[in-house]
């Protein structure tokens, strides 16, 4: 089923929406788009204006469309500046090498305010470790900036880390396990870097820790 929605409402800013279609069988909805031809390649890096060389699909996970599962085909333009220097463009709504919309790791980082990395995976049918490490990366973007020495209260707190990259660029980030509130967010992921977390927090406040949950990890 063919369905129209105007794509202003949809937010999908660079972006002309050719077709959204609504698949009953499969319960997905899915967004067809072309690149606005009238924006302007930019390079990424350098921010001039170049030529398009030629242009990328990608398909990315955006939130609920209709009560069922989004996905949106964009396209993206790979900008040439000269024979050595050709880069994908950057897209308003989607971070580079993401696979889901800026909105849709909003809306994962709210439902792990309230319900288990676990119960979040289940209801977006999407892996655990994906959940944890939407969430991380998006609370470390949007926080402002932790200060340990303000600290004051821990009882019982978590220590996790979480690969901001496949495989690689770690960080440690640690919980207030009473109040269920993200409380440290460090570089790394070794036992030296929890050690200095705990080094800027009050001795009064560490005095009263009473337990540290975390995994084998060392």
């Amino acid at each position: 089923m063919s369905i129209s929605i105007s794509p202003s409402i949809l937010g999908l800013t660079g972006q002309r929406v050719n077709e959204i279609t609504l698949n009953k069988h499969h319960k997905t909805a899915h967004i067809l788009c072309r690149r606005d031809k009238r924006r302007k390649a930019i390079d990424p890096l350098t921010g001039q204006k170049g030529t398009i060389n030629r242009f990328v699909k990608r398909q990315v996970r955006d939130v609920p469309l209709m009560g069922y599962p989004c996905y949106v085909e964009i396209e993206l333009a790979q900008v040439f500046l000269n024979k050595n220097e050709r880069r994908i463009e950057t897209c308003d709504f989607v971070d580079k090498g993401c696979r889901f919309t800026q909105r849709f790791c909003h809306m994962i980082s709210g439902l792990c305010r309230h319900m288990s990395i676990q119960a979040v995976s289940r209801h977006l049918k999407i892996r655990w470790e994906t959940v944890k490490n939407i969430d991380k990366a998006y609370l470390e973007k949007t926080l402002p900036a932790l200060e340990p020495e303000k600290l004051k209260g821990l009882k019982y707190i978590g220590v996790d880390e979480v690969a901001r990259a496949k495989g690689h660029d770690y960080m440690t980030v640690i919980y207030d396990m009473v109040k269920g509130h993200l409380i440290g967010v460090e570089t790394g992921r070794t036992a030296e870097v929890f050690t200095k977390f705990l080094k800027r927090i009050p001795k009064e406040t560490t005095e009263k820790i009473e337990a540290v949950a975390m995994d084998r990890g060392p």
